[in-house]
């Protein structure tokens, strides 16, 4: 919100000196520009945090950037006209009813460089609302990556991978039917999302009901342990399990496999572009993942991978043993790491879930 905030009024105040004839008095600039941008900032932190959050998760993305542009078009607007009446009334010394009934005043908002600004402001949010949607769509990072054509030539990266899976969907889709399924499956993949960003991963793929972060790890490893990623979902779980039995009965179980090392990053694609990583580390992690239920896990997870970043408190890693992993050569040490909470254990969950 505080970015939100600040960003506004800087936009704004830059806009009226670059916008108002020079004849304009800073005073005026900044009684008009500033008071502007707070509430612009106000008004978008709540649209973003609180009013789209709650009533925009089924929109099609073309109706969101739809709404944003309107949003953001309709509110400058109107914020426009009553900081300038407040403006106007306090530089001049007038009442309100005085600067509301003058005729000058009002010409300016019907004058061809207010309708200018203003239908050059909805383009500008409807490209950049565009724009953000796109990059939500494909992924922080990728569209900046596609565009510069970072992977145009394949790069050598260290990354860790995380294979998170759905536990017991199968069953779940049994109970649940085809339509409701899909819509836990949804829900689900938005409670992935905070986590996710919160430790400075990104989604890869989302493979049936199975969602692939990565992390790239660059000099002295993470700031932010995948592990952590793990606990504050299992802290939106626990924060949304009353949602989830009102809703559908039923409670996420999930189970993941972590591991790091070196991947080769290319983009691939003509028709369809992406960005894609290859190596032995993605297919051990994958194998990784594979042997929870096997081994009483929830998360399992490599040696290296614990060793990237200093784990949360309280977590304490219980080894396994060295592990030979199918169709790799070399076995793996391989750690126990978070416990199940009891939030999670619902009895009708966990006696017909299948690996």
């Amino acid at each position: 919100m505080i970015s939100l905030v600040a960003g506004w009024s800087v936009i704004a105040l830059v806009a009226g000196i670059l916008a108002t004839p020079n004849s304009t008095s800073r005073e005026v600039i900044y009684l008009v520009c500033v008071p502007f941008g707070l509430v612009m900032g106000i008004a978008s932190a709540w649209f973003e945090l609180v009013a789209l959050p709650r009533n925009g998760a089924g929109l099609s993305p073309g109706w969101v950037i739809a709404l944003r542009t309107l949003f953001y078009s309709g509110i400058a607007a109107v914020v426009a006209v009553v900081v300038s009446i407040l403006g106007n009334a306090f530089v001049e010394q007038r009442s309100l009813s005085a600067v509301m009934s003058d005729t000058d005043f009002w010409a300016f908002f019907q004058g061809r460089a207010f309708v200018f600004s203003l239908a050059g402001f909805v383009v500008a949010a409807f490209l950049i609302n565009f724009v953000r949607q796109i990059r939500l769509m494909l992924g922080p990072g990728t569209l900046g990556a596609l565009l510069i054509g970072r992977y145009r030539l394949p790069v050598p990266e260290k990354r860790a991978f995380l294979f998170l899976d759905l536990t017991g969907s199968t069953g779940l889709a049994q109970r649940l039917g085809p339509e409701r399924f899909n819509a836990f499956k949804n829900d689900y993949f938005r409670d992935v999302v905070e986590p996710i960003l919160a430790t400075g991963g990104q989604i890869y793929q989302y493979v049936g009901d199975e969602v692939v972060v990565t992390w790239k790890i660059r000099e002295g490893g993470l700031a932010r342990s995948p592990v952590e990623m793990f606990l504050r979902l299992d802290e939106v779980i626990r924060q949304r399990t009353s949602y989830y039995m009102a809703h559908y009965g039923e409670v996420p179980l999930y189970k993941g496999g972590l591991h790091m090392g070196d991947v080769v990053t290319s983009e691939i694609g003509e028709l369809k572009k992406d960005i894609v990583y290859s190596g032995d580390t993605v297919n051990v992690a994958a194998r990784i993942e594979g042997l929870c239920h096997a081994q009483g896990a929830r998360l399992l997870s490599s040696r290296e991978a614990l060793e990237l970043a200093p784990l949360p408190e309280g977590v304490e890693p219980e080894e396994v043993g060295a592990i030979d992993l199918r169709g790799r050569s070399g076995a793996v040490r391989l750690f126990r790491v978070v416990p199940d909470p009891m939030f999670l254990q619902t009895p009708d969950r966990l006696s017909t879930a299948t690996p």
